[in-house]
């Protein structure tokens, strides 16, 4: 073999690594739509926190509420993504049908708004991306989809409204305010479906700054409530214009 034939192998092999490693940063934002469904974790209904670890005894499937849920997602690099989070769900608890204190009797319900900013971080990187735009530069039109999967952390407002619906001991409505901070902290799973689309899980509980999401609070009340959305979503890629910022393009072809 020449040299010349030689170097420019050379040449064009690693212009392709270079190439397949820059893959991702042409589609950098994702917007996302979901629903899913609350799991309240407070006072109301509650398994007393001595015998419940980490609130998981309060997971009762009968309490559950609905959650719609809008995100945005932007790709800082190949492993780590920043998200905004706008959340709209519902909390519920009940004293008469489960719980240490039955005889108490509260029953609330919570409309609440929650918008958060969190980072991700992917333990398994996403390659579908990757994988269809390399063999597309072969002029093959193909894909080859991929799962990723992530933690995430963040922080946010959350904004609530709590209306007690049975309380026998009818007590005086409490004077507290109705923001508070909620630090959402999860896993996550995402699949690509094609170059374009994905589906996706969220699971992650929410930890607030309040004792006042069911409108109830007592002396004998150690931690604030909190509560966790798991939610399914359909994932929309974004492609990035040549200026950094996302763009909707024509449909790949031939």
């Amino acid at each position: 073999m020449k040299r010349s034939a030689l170097i420019s192998i050379v040449a064009f092999f690693m212009f392709s690594l270079s190439s397949n490693s820059q893959v991702w940063k042409l589609k950098r934002y994702e917007a996302i739509i979901g629903l899913g469904g609350s799991f309240y974790m407070g006072d109301i209904g509650s398994i007393t926190p001595d015998d419940n670890i980490a609130g998981i005894k309060d997971i009762v499937f009968a309490n559950t509420r609905p959650v719609i849920h809008l995100g945005f997602r932007y790709k800082i690099w190949e492993r780590a993504w920043v998200k905004l989070n706008v959340n709209y769900g519902w909390l519920y608890g009940n004293d008469n049908k489960y719980g240490s204190n039955q005889e108490r009797g509260f029953v609330f319900k919570t409309p609440l708004l929650e918008t958060t900013v969190q980072a991700e971080y992917a333990f398994i990187k996403d390659k579908s991306a990757n994988n269809y735009l390399m063999v597309r530069g072969k002029g093959i039109m193909s894909f080859t989809s991929s799962i990723s999967f992530y933690g995430f952390a963040g922080l946010g407002p959350v904004f609530f409204w709590p209306d007690v619906l049975e309380d026998p001991n009818n007590r005086e409505a409490q004077d507290y305010s109705k923001v508070a901070l909620a630090f959402p902290i999860g896993l996550g799973l995402k699949y690509g479906l094609t170059p374009d689309w994905k589906i996706g899980l969220d699971v992650g509980g929410r930890f607030t700054t309040t004792d006042y999401l069911d409108a109830f609070t007592s002396e004998w009340s150690k931690y604030n409530d909190n509560y966790l959305f798991a939610t399914f979503h359909v994932i929309y890629n974004l492609d990035t214009s040549r200026k950094g910022w996302p763009t909707i393009r024509k449909k790949y072809g031939n």
